[in-house]
């Protein structure tokens, strides 16, 4: 949790650094990802952080899909489903001899740091929400957790980017901080960026020349009056 809090620290001090005012137009209406996700569950709640070759449950393809709701000012909801492996011989909870599939599916508060930035390609953001994890390499099976994390969008060519991401998930039920269901989520994967549609179309059905509903009738006056 230390190195969270670290990252978490210093992507504060850079968002200050590249600071300017709030009045932006939306950089996004929604955003969509397809990733890779990397299951830590080693039991020794972030102890070995990142020990690769003995805790790293890697698909060998994507599968993991993330949905982003943005509403205003760097804030956004995230949606992100995510289906693992775990691998025999891997370290979970501190045993090298489980292994079984595994689901996750949260929902987070996230907070863009790019949305006060000069700049628009590097945009890091932190998130905090619940979720869902099955692991059949666990016991109780299914858990409700708390989810915290952080990550950084990379922008390459218009919408399209790259997104990494992790996230320490704390148990909540049917245990409170329990080292058996605490883990870390690791995500890396491609995302697009959908634009805000454009309101030019209102804006020309509404211009002086076809505001014909609008105008003022002209009517002749009659002979004799």
């Amino acid at each position: 949790m230390k190195k969270i809090s670290t990252a978490l620290f210093f992507i504060t001090i850079s968002s200050v650094l590249f600071s300017q005012n709030f009045k932006k137009i939306k950089p996004y209406s929604w955003m969509v990802g397809i990733n890779w996700n990397i299951m830590e569950d080693d039991g020794y709640r972030y102890k070995n952080l990142f020990d690769v070759k003995n805790s790293w449950n890697i698909p060998v393809f994507p599968s993991a899909v993330n949905v982003d709701f943005y509403m205003q000012k760097g804030m956004s909801i995230d949606f992100m489903a995510s289906y693992n492996e775990y691998q025999l011989g891997k370290t979970i909870n501190k045993d090298t001899t489980r292994s079984g599939k595994a689901f996750a599916f949260s929902g987070n508060f996230k907070y863009s740091f790019g949305f006060l930035m000069r700049q628009q390609i590097i945009d890091p953001f932190v998130f905090a929400g619940i979720g869902y994890t099955g692991r059949e390499a666990v016991w109780p099976q299914n858990m409700l957790s708390g989810n915290i994390g952080a990550g950084v969008n990379i922008m390459i060519f218009g919408g399209i980017g790259v997104q990494w991401r992790t996230t320490g998930k704390i148990g909540l039920l049917p245990e409170i901080y329990t080292e058996e269901y605490d883990y870390l989520h690791h995500h890396f994967g491609v995302i697009y960026k959908f634009a805000e549609r454009s309101n030019s179309r209102q804006r020309k059905f509404t211009k002086k020349k076809h505001q014909w509903g609008f105008k003022k009738p002209r009517y002749r006056k009659a002979k004799g009056m």
